[in-house]
């Protein structure tokens, strides 16, 4: 049976009247899909925020929250997730809350709508594709509502909505979307007209190409999708347009190559980050092609344990038959890759799944030094497949004259729509629970050091102590020289009045200690916070000074280890100890370059009637901050109000 591929080079003419009322039908249904998501997902609104949310959003409450400029600038551009800092999600955080602890419930709400938005543009772009491909109105239609259908609905996409800070992941899709479709109108017309194929093919490019990787920099694979749509939906086109041409070499290609440049000269430093990882880039490539295939079998085959944000116990490939699932793997990625190549003349949407699949975990599934396993990788990644499987329901439909046949597909599909249904919804009534949705991750996954934390910090404020303590146990069980397990056990003994398994004096005369599961500095700053509160038996001063002393080489990273650097001068501060915290925050600005460290240094050399050293410190504050990004806030004014009063100071001195 041969596949059913007829391109257009534009898309169907009709009245007015006539297209009017298939957009609205179009709409119409569209519509109930969304309002049918919200009333799926709204249980799960009301759940907690995880893992990396608080150290994303947490920046929002500090200085007494986003309430000047240079608060805004501060928040928006000192994010460190990504290379860019992904100023446009940070900046929509801002819609839901300006200061700390948010409502929760509105940021979730949000990151629904957004995804309900994100189906809508699915919808629209399939539309469009689809009758690029020589698709009736009415099937374009239908097939178009039911890929957005699977996608809106599939449980695998569960984290990404209800997980707050994957709103960068929902914005680089929304934008990324809204920008193949530009793309899809813009090719369709460039034969017919070229000012207005123009403007569509730049609009792709900007604004909403910049806006994907400035809400999360893997936006910048939209190129390459571009790339895929060219290599099978208009494989057969005859385009010849110089304006397409130049727009494609220049705009596309040409900033693929600069990327792949980019990557070239930035691969020395990236590697730095395998330093603070449980694993080698050898044994994540190997790692990541089991992920690759959960990711791709997920898709089809979606289950009710997916859903957490807690992998952390994923398994290392520590060679390609360790585990078997390693090779296992290795031998489906080779088969659908080559089948992609294989059949892209003869099955071009079948390239067009597999290579869109492919494309979208480039960057994130490869040899970055990222954690092992996210569902929310996904989540734009999955919109290839799914387009070509429906893309051949249609073309099975179309061959078969049967009417047997006919339903029997029609059941499968609708049965496999249904069990998604089922299954998101469960998702999200377990994710409106804070309690069982914790508890839920620490017994399904004992292996998880994340879900066994999460749930005693659940447990602790609320009286289960002991309870909570246990769960840090199996977490200690599982990595007995992990630091900062240990230390989350002390804070907690500290807090709750329990007893520790643990003591500092203890820790620090471990040898062979390890740093890969937490934040250290979290957990420092909590030692520090008990330490001045007088709230728990702390050991002698010289014993804090070597617990210190011992986690230094544990951590490898530049700007962890200016925040260690930044902590321990506190310890000195506390002590009253000048010179020491001096010396150590030297060492913080020498990693950051950060203009706020010699203020400090000023302040608290002016606070020791050091006048002069102080106004040295902030001749090297002013630097600094000339020398960062004008993107980023400046502290002028804060060094000026500083250098006045010591200045005042010293003349009523003299």
């Amino acid at each position: 049976m041969g596949e059913v591929f007829i391109i257009s080079q534009s898309f169907p003419s009709q009245g007015a009247a006539q297209n009017i009322g298939f957009l609205f039908r179009f709409a119409s249904v569209l519509g109930v899909l969304v309002a049918v998501l919200v009333l799926i997902y709204w249980p799960g609104i009301s759940g907690p925020m995880v893992l990396d949310d608080y150290r994303n959003l947490s920046p929002i409450g500090e200085n007494d929250g986003v309430t000047n400029l240079q608060n805004f600038m501060r928040y928006l551009f000192g994010n460190s997730s990504g290379p860019t800092g992904r100023p446009v999600a940070m900046l929509s955080f801002l819609i839901d809350t300006q200061h700390w602890p948010p409502n929760v419930a509105s940021l979730k709400y949000t990151n629904v709508l957004i995804h309900a938005l994100n189906g809508v543009l699915l919808a629209w772009l399939t539309l469009l594709l689809f009758q690029v491909l020589g698709m009736s109105e009415k099937h374009s239609a239908m097939f178009a509502l039911l890929v957005a259908a699977l996608w809106l609905f599939h449980p695998l996409n569960t984290t990404t909505a209800l997980y707050v800070i994957q709103r960068m992941t929902q914005l680089m899709t929304f934008f990324a979307l809204a920008a193949l479709i530009c793309y899809l109108k813009g090719r369709a017309l460039t034969l017919q007209d070229a000012r207005h194929s123009f403007l569509y093919l730049c609009l792709a490019l900007f604004p909403f190409g910049v806006l994907s990787v400035l809400s999360k920099e893997n936006g910048a694979l939209l190129l390459l999708l571009i790339v895929v749509f060219e290599l099978s939906v208009f494989r057969q086109s005859s385009v010849k347009h110089l304006t397409f041409k130049l727009w494609y070499r220049l705009g596309v290609i040409l900033p693929l190559l600069c990327l792949g440049f980019y990557l070239l000269l930035t691969f020395p430093s990236n590697m730095e980050g395998y330093d603070v990882r449980p694993f080698t880039m050898g044994e994540r490539l190997l790692s990541e092609m089991r992920a690759l295939t959960l990711y791709a079998g997920g898709v089809f085959v979606p289950s009710l344990a997916e859903g957490s944000v807690f992998h952390d116990d994923f398994e290392v490939s520590r060679s390609l038959f360790a585990p078997i699932s390693t090779f296992a793997s290795l031998i489906f990625l080779v088969a659908s890759l080559s089948l992609a190549i294989i059949s892209r003349k003869e099955q071009p949407m079948l390239f067009f799944g597999i290579a869109w699949f492919f494309s979208m975990h480039l960057l994130e599934s490869t040899y970055l030094p990222l954690e092992l396993y996210f569902e929310h990788r996904n989540y734009l990644a999955m919109v290839g497949p799914l387009i070509s499987f429906v893309w051949y329901l249609y073309v099975f439909l179309q061959g078969h004259s049967e009417k047997v046949l006919k339903i029997f597909a029609k059941a499968v599909v609708g049965v496999f729509l249904g069990v998604m249904f089922l299954l998101t919804w469960q998702q999200a009534m377990l994710w409106g629970s804070n309690r069982d949705l914790l508890a839920y991750w620490a017994y399904e996954t004992p292996g998880s050091v994340r879900a066994q934390i999460s749930y005693a910090d659940y447990l602790a404020p609320r009286g289960a102590t002991e309870e909570a303590m246990e769960r840090l146990e199996i977490a200690n069980e599982a990595h007995p020289k992990e630091i900062t397990i240990m230390l989350h056990m002390w804070n907690m003994a500290c807090e709750y009045g329990t007893e520790s398994p643990y003591s500092l004096e203890q820790i620090a005369a471990m040898d062979n200690l390890e740093y890969f599961q937490n934040d250290i500095n979290f957990y420092l700053r909590a030692l520090l916070e008990d330490l001045m509160s007088k709230q728990c038996q702390f050991p002698r001063h010289q014993t804090m000074i070597a617990f210190f002393e011992k986690l230094e080489p544990l951590i490898r990273s530049e700007l962890p280890r200016a925040s260690y650097h930044f902590l321990y001068s506190d310890l000195f501060v506390y002590y009253r100890q000048l010179d020491p915290a001096l010396i150590q925050l030297t060492k913080a600005f020498e990693l950051s370059g950060f203009p706020e460290i010699p203020i400090r240094q000023a302040m608290l050399t002016a606070s020791a009637d050091n006048n002069a050293d102080a106004l040295v410190f902030l001749q090297r504050a002013r630097e600094a901050n000339q020398q960062q990004s004008f993107l980023l806030p400046s502290y002028e004014d804060e060094i000026v109000t500083i250098e006045r009063d010591i200045k005042k100071r010293m003349a009523a001195i003299q």
